[in-house]
């Protein structure tokens, strides 16, 4: 081969390997810039992925307005149309609530869209179960006697006088479970809370920083969503004289049916987004060993839309219950702040004919055995140590179509109790207890993160 041949070969082969080198660098930069496109902040998947759940959200909201407007229609074609204030989200198959004094109480305009009715009888305790399978119990506060001389328009924003009259009111009605049981004090409040390191923070605390009022380590709610949520939940109960609460103890997702998901102790912590769902739903294991902000949190997530707020109870509406079960439910006053064996299961009663679900032995005080299934008619002898029921298994324990309320597993709730180190409130009695069989209406109190297995919770549902 010739010199020239040569060198024109070599050169050749030297602009070969460049253009590919520039090919794959533009490549490349294609490659990134494609990528970007399709990723980022403000990608072409991120922004379709949004538009996904707006679209799933207008939906949600489209069939909401239905179901309302059927909810006005069914009120007014079944005679219960009426009530103070405008109407919820309503959308229920079949609201003709029986025996209600629609002057007092209109649960027809509170019930959430796509919930079936299971119980339309007020005398018996009105039960219905929304599109998530959740059962909830109407709790009448009647308006002609709670608030006889208070007129407000709930169609204008509400004042804090507002919010305060009724507030007050309602105290009013409830007083004689205010204090707990027969031998306890008033000093316990519905007030916000929460831990700053080790100092216990409130509502009342002065010069509170944004960064302290944004803490939910206490009751599980921010400052302003605590404010928020009981200026609903006081408007919500005067413009329907009522509210809903869980028909069961907030059980295990999935435990209805087997007791993988059941909870054993208290080392491991609650994620909304990994964790079990809380269900209102019969036969599931109860949702214990939850601290107190763990326990809202998982009630938060129980709302069948976004019409409603669902929370734990604040300390008055578990005063309203105890209330509405003495007028409602004709309990003695004694039966719910003196002594609920009767209705209740505590370690000394004696629970019959229970034929189906699950119970957990307490042994030997250490000893908490393990979730078995019920394959015989079981009797819960009153002697011996306690045991603990899956929900709503036993009619024994059901006043007004609430199971548990009284025992089984105390509840926590949103109240502040009236000790600074142990600032978390839980109401009523539980299954394994010797020789305090606290009644339905009674306080205790314990720490920020303190999780046992005889605390639960049950949830409430009240209309924005």
């Amino acid at each position: 081969m010739k010199i020239q041949d040569r060198i024109k070969t070599k050169g050749n082969k030297g602009i070969t390997l460049i253009a590919l080198v520039i090919t794959i660098i533009v490549l490349l930069i294609l490659a990134g810039v494609t990528i970007a496109a399709l990723s980022g902040d403000n990608g072409i998947l991120r922004r379709a992925t949004e538009a996904k759940e707006q679209t799933n959200q207008k939906n949600d909201e489209e069939t909401e307005k239905i179901g309302g407007y059927e909810s006005t229609i069914d009120q007014y074609v079944d005679g219960n149309g009426g009530g103070s204030g405008s109407g919820g989200s309503g959308g229920g198959t079949g609201t003709n609530f029986k025996n209600i004094n629609k002057a007092d109480t209109n649960p027809a305009g509170a019930v959430p869209a796509n919930s079936t009715v299971v119980e339309a009888d007020a005398s018996k305790g009105i039960v219905i179960k929304d599109k998530n399978n959740n059962e909830w119990v109407w709790i009448e506060v009647p308006k002609t006697t709670v608030f006889s001389g208070l007129t407000i328009d709930t169609t204008n924003t509400l004042t804090e006088q507002n919010y305060a009259d009724i507030k007050n009111k309602l105290i009013a009605y409830a007083t004689t479970y205010r204090k707990g049981s027969a031998t306890q004090s008033y000093s316990w409040t519905d007030e916000w809370y929460a831990k700053d390191g080790s100092t216990l923070i409130t509502a009342s605390t002065s010069n509170l920083t944004e960064a302290q009022k944004a803490l939910t380590n206490g009751c599980g709610l921010t400052y302003d969503e605590y404010k928020t949520a009981y200026q609903k939940m006081l408007k919500s109960v005067y413009t329907y004289g009522g509210f809903w609460i869980g028909r069961y103890e907030a059980g295990i997702e999935g435990t209805t049916t087997e007791t993988t998901n059941a909870r054993t102790s208290s080392s491991g912590r609650i994620s909304i987004e990994t964790s079990p769902k809380a269900i209102s739903q019969k036969d599931a294991i109860p949702y214990n060993y939850v601290y107190c902000s763990e326990a809202q949190a998982l009630a938060k997530e129980m709302t069948p839309n976004n019409s409603y707020t669902s929370s734990l109870m604040f300390g008055i509406q578990w005063d309203l219950v105890c209330k509405y079960l003495e007028v409602k439910g004709k309990l003695a006053i004694a039966d719910i702040n003196s002594n609920s064996t009767s209705w209740g299961n505590y370690e000394n009663a004696k629970i019959e004919n229970i034929t189906s679900g699950k119970y957990k032995e307490n042994v030997d005080r250490y000893n908490w055995g393990v979730w078995t299934k019920i394959t015989n008619v079981f009797t819960k002898s009153d002697s011996g140590y306690g045991i603990l029921l899956s929900t709503g298994i036993s009619e024994y324990t059901k006043k007004m179509n609430i199971y548990n309320f009284a025992s089984n597993e105390g509840e926590w709730t949103l109240e502040k109790s009236s000790n600074s180190l142990y600032p978390c409130a839980y109401r009523g009695g539980y299954y394994v207890i010797s020789g305090f069989d606290y009644p339905a209406s009674y306080r205790l109190y314990v720490g920020t993160t303190n999780a046992y297995d005889y605390i639960g919770f049950r949830p409430t549902l009240y209309v924005n």
